[in-house]
């Protein structure tokens, strides 16, 4: 009887928190992470560990609004739970750069993308390219997140929470418009904040230049510094003219993606 009652009272918070706007300080202590440090060597991704409850409403959600992400994703956005979406990434990633008319893949890393994302752009736009999970992360994202760390509290004003289950989705859906606007210049594979292009060498910098201009309004800040444009040997001295300034490291011998 208990542990029905207590399914009960988690699924009543559920359908409250998807369905309707609630006074934020009243979810505040279900949203309260406590945050670790992982070795990214090098570097450092910080990592929510959220309660019980909350990982079993976000992944209770998924389970009904998951095809509506997928179909909102589409094939823009790789990470949105469609079946073996890195596998895709990677396949369709190396088929681009196999064709004769192609050049390059410019493979683009992110300064912590999911702690970066501009969170009110990203729920304004989640509201109209997926409805079904925009009242959840609405009400899960629009006040800061206090993060507990060594008896501290840090507030989590942008991005999502990694470890979140809807983090994922969030950030998959908030990249859309992003995407879009860099379609039509080349060819372009995504999953999550691993971009990767491919084209002819001046349609990379063009797409390039796009994304550095757009990405920072959508949280997304390209870093050349980490940022690689694998090159056909015979394109290899041509590469390093047309990408001279850009700060992009350059290479003919190939690079992991993907991890």
């Amino acid at each position: 009887m208990l542990f029905r009652s207590l399914c009960a009272s988690v699924a009543s918070v559920a359908r409250r928190i998807c369905t309707s706007y609630v006074d934020p300080s009243t979810i505040a202590p279900l949203l309260a992470c406590r945050l670790i440090a992982l070795n990214k060597q090098p570097g450092v991704r910080p990592i929510g560990i959220g309660d019980t409850a909350r990982r079993i409403i976000a992944k209770a959600v998924l389970t009904i609004v998951g095809s509506d992400i997928q179909d909102a994703t589409g094939c823009l956005q790789l990470c949105g739970g469609q079946i073996s979406g890195v596998e895709a990434a990677i396949h369709a990633t190396r088929s681009a750069l196999e064709s004769d008319e192609s050049e390059a893949t410019l493979l683009v890393d992110a300064t912590n993308g999911f702690n970066t994302i501009n969170r009110l752009a990203a729920l304004q736009n989640i509201r109209r390219l997926c409805p079904s999970i925009a009242t959840i992360l609405i009400n899960c994202y629009r006040n800061p997140i206090s993060l507990l760390v060594d008896g501290d509290v840090i507030p989590s004003q942008e991005g999502t929470t990694q470890g979140d289950p809807l983090a994922m989705p969030m950030y998959g859906l908030a990249t859309i418009p992003l995407i879009r606007r860099l379609s039509g210049l080349c060819k372009q594979v995504w999953y999550a904040d691993d971009s990767a292009a491919t084209g002819t060498l001046q349609q990379l910098r063009a797409w390039w230049e796009r994304l550095t201009k757009h990405g920072p309004a959508f949280g997304y800040f390209p870093n050349p510094a980490k940022t690689w444009i694998v090159v056909k040997p015979k394109h290899h001295h041509e590469a390093t003219k047309v990408f001279a300034d850009s700060g992009i490291n350059i290479t003919s011998e190939g690079r992991s993606y993907l991890g």
